[in-house]
């Protein structure tokens, strides 16, 4: 009796100190959807949630430049904080959030905001196109330029100069704070339950962090928040990390140099050391053609692109197989057999993880072949993927290093696998059919497969 009397009065001590200030941490996505440059009423979340995301990533929503309507970039270029244009109205967006809090499971809308820049100076003029500014909120020196191969230029020069003829905004000034502060509560106000930060580096530390305390008061830490840090020789992801989770571009730069010149034996990649960071086998950075339908000269800027975009797909098999990471699944991959097929997967480990099963990642060679990549998760899972044009074949095969045995079913074929002992190793003995053991995998293929108590 003693110590539940002492608790509780604890606890009313805790209340009184902190109040409603103590709030409560968002839990990290499954997996996001990108909903690329998609209009807010043409986005069918519902699908989305029944194949396991959690979230889905929306175009920015502020009144930005009109005139190419149909070029994704423009969407990247504010004109106007306090009027939601993205793509579709401030009705539209409130529709697809109230839907998306309504599916089965629940689905989070992640909202991409804009803060560095502004819409082009081209087009726009500082003093009278930009209502919510004034000339003094941006900085004087506007077009220096930055050159991000000198790994001996200033750190300033990212933060304070304008990207191309987009005029960079002072944050430093009050004003341009308090309107991007009305920009996040009153998407908060919608229903928002995440953000990306568009080009973070561009900002300092100190001004990130302001907005992301912000965004945590006033959604009572229920928004799930990342930023876009893409690695130079003078920013890295460690300058940003510690505020809310980043972009790995040096896992995607990793995964690219195996998955087209190299050998998947020397796998695990490198990343960014942070298990909340966002993983993808590619984004809207590193496509050259988008829009194709309505780009003359889509993305010329793209971030080490892949040239062939199935090796960027099995990249995005492979960061859904992971344990660690918040895979962003970019929309037209989604309709890649496979990777729907990894949500699920993901999902399922999710959830076994949260009942306390072993569902740790680890890569496993037991197949001598730089094509071949076999990961368990595990006892409850595991993927293997073939990056190879050709069919792999092998009669036989030794899993006596894994922590796998019994039966696993694939989820997109629909068939079983089961792992057994024989004597003091482990084999596959049926792959498919009782009738043979080792391993098949098509060309250019990744498998999912998790257990089944049941039995085969």
């Amino acid at each position: 009796m003693y110590h539940k009397t002492y608790s509780l009065i604890y606890a009313f001590i805790l209340f009184i100190v902190f109040g409603s200030s103590v709030t409560c941490a968002a839990e990290q996505p499954i997996a996001i959807f990108h909903a690329f440059d998609e209009f807010y009423d043409k986005i069918n979340v519902c699908d989305r949630a029944k194949e396991g995301y959690s979230h889905i990533q929306i175009a920015p929503a502020q009144r930005s430049n009109p005139k190419q309507r149909n070029e994704w970039f423009y969407r990247y270029q504010p004109v106007e904080y306090d009027k939601i244009e993205g793509r579709g109205s401030e009705e539209a967006l409130k529709k697809l959030i109230d839907k998306a809090s309504s599916c089965k499971p629940e689905i989070k809308v992640i909202a991409d905001v804009v803060f560095n820049h502004m819409a082009s100076e081209r087009e726009f003029d500082l003093k009278k196109d930009f209502p919510e500014f004034s000339e003094q909120d941006f900085f004087h020196d506007r077009r220096c330029s930055i050159d991000f191969n000198d790994p001996n230029r200033s750190r300033g020069r990212e933060v304070d100069c304008s990207l191309g003829d987009l005029p960079d905004l002072d944050q430093s000034r009050e004003n341009v704070r308090d309107v991007h502060k009305a920009h996040l509560k009153k998407l908060i106000g919608l229903g928002i339950g995440g953000f990306r930060f568009d080009a973070a580096k561009h900002m300092s530390q100190e001004v990130v962090k302001e907005y992301i305390d912000f965004i945590d008061t006033e959604s009572n830490g229920n928004t799930w928040n990342y930023l876009e840090v893409i690695e130079d020789g003078v920013t890295g992801a460690e300058a940003y990390n510690g505020i809310a989770a980043v972009t790995d571009f040096i896992l995607y730069n990793s995964m690219k140099d195996a998955f087209v010149f190299g050998d998947l034996r020397t796998f695990p990649p490198k990343d960014v050391a942070d298990p909340r960071s966002v993983t993808f086998g590619e984004n809207h950075d590193t496509i050259r053609k988008l829009n194709p339908e309505f780009a003359i000269n889509p993305n010329p800027s793209a971030i080490n692109p892949y040239d062939d975009r199935s090796d960027a797909q099995l990249a995005t098999a492979f960061v859904l197989a992971r344990e660690s990471g918040t895979p962003l699944i970019f929309s037209q991959d989604n309709l890649v057999s496979y990777i729907p097929t990894g949500v699920k997967f993901r999902r399922i480990m999710h959830d076994r993880g949260k009942e306390g099963r072993n569902v740790k990642e680890n890569i496993r060679k037991v197949i001598d072949r730089s094509t071949m990549l076999i990961m368990e998760r595990g006892d409850e899972g595991f993927f293997v993927l073939n990056k190879a044009k050709e069919k792999f074949d092998i009669p036989v095969l030794d899993m006596t290093r894994t922590n796998l045995e019994g039966c696993y079913r694939e989820l997109r074929n629909d068939f079983t696998v089961a792992i057994e002992r024989r004597d003091k190793s482990k084999f596959v003995t049926r792959w498919g059919t009782g009738s043979r053991g080792g391993m098949e995998v098509h060309g250019r293929d990744a498998l999912y497969f998790i257990r089944e108590p049941s039995g085969c």
